[in-house]
């Protein structure tokens, strides 16, 4: 296999206490899907510890309970712009394939296979949707964690119109400018709400979202919810929290909820966790099934 972006991902392996009832199982690797105008050291927030400028991090809160997988989608930079919008697709060709580079990535780890857990913020959530709904037949992925995942992105479009005083306008005027800007988004390509329905019956989904985000409205979160319920999707969750800002509910008043619903949930489906936080958010996370 050719890693023509081999620059771009990090194998990362700092947390080794794994529930002692999964010895035994195969490697687990958490593939981590970052958000626009963020690079792969978003996935830091998520992890026990990382180092940054040589100095080493403790987080409080944290949700990588095994080794993971970072990368860099192509309009990731470091430069202050943030961002080569020439290469922002939301979830087109070129992004899912560098998505999928950082799945052979994590493969490549292991002399035999891994299970994979995939985990994602904003549009890198929506990405995992669609990652996992164009390539179902993947059977070692065991987990999607979805934070502020979109539904479609004239969803967002259309929130962002009324925000800026132009709802009165139709979308599709918004949609000419999203193109204009964004060098290889498509209105009519690849979108979570296409794909949420190919996923495997038997890969179990967390939706994560907070109705202060400004940025993903919720109510596009609850949107792919009902996509993956209506398809017959049965062990698919939702946490929708009262407060937490965008790409920071882990870190904001809800943030402990989040982190014990999480756990609940990779207990539930056999996957590495923490017992005590589990065992607070088994309550939590049976309440995270509404009905639609």
């Amino acid at each position: 296999m050719n890693f023509k972006n081999i620059i771009f991902f990090t194998l990362f392996t700092n947390f080794s206490a794994y529930s002692t009832e999964l010895k035994g199982q195969k490697p687990i690797v958490t593939l981590f899907s970052h958000g626009i105008a963020d690079t792969k050291k978003q996935a830091y927030i998520y992890a026990k510890s990382y180092e940054k400028h040589g100095i080493k991090h403790i987080n409080e809160r944290y949700l990588f309970y095994t080794p993971y997988v970072s990368f860099n989608y192509p309009d990731a930079t470091n430069k202050f712009y943030r961002v080569n919008w020439n290469e922002t697709s939301f979830g087109q060709e070129n992004e899912i394939a560098r998505l999928h580079e950082g799945y052979d990535f994590a493969m490549e780890q292991y002399e035999e296979t891994c299970d994979i857990i995939l985990y994602g913020l904003s549009r890198g959530a929506s990405n995992q949707v669609i990652f996992a709904g164009r390539y179902n037949c993947y059977d070692n992925i065991k987990a999607l964690l979805l934070e502020s995942p979109y539904n479609t992105m004239t969803e967002i479009i259309e929130r962002m119109m009324v925000k800026k005083g132009f709802g009165w306008l139709p979308v599709s005027y918004g949609e000419t400018v999203a193109e204009l800007i964004f060098g290889k988004y498509k209105r009519n390509g690849w979108s979570p709400k296409n794909y949420a329905g190919n996923i495997s019956k038997d890969v179990p989904i967390l939706i994560i979202c907070s109705k202060e985000d400004q940025t993903v409205p919720y109510e596009s979160s609850i949107n792919l919810y009902k996509q993956l319920v209506a398809s017959g999707h049965k062990h698919t969750y939702i946490l929708v929290v009262e407060h937490g800002q965008h790409a920071r509910i882990l870190q904001g008043p809800d943030g402990e909820t989040y982190q014990q619903v999480v756990n609940a949930f990779y207990k539930k489906y056999n996957l590495p966790h923490c017992p005590m936080s589990a065992e607070k958010g088994e309550p939590l996370l049976a309440l995270c099934q509404p009905h639609v």
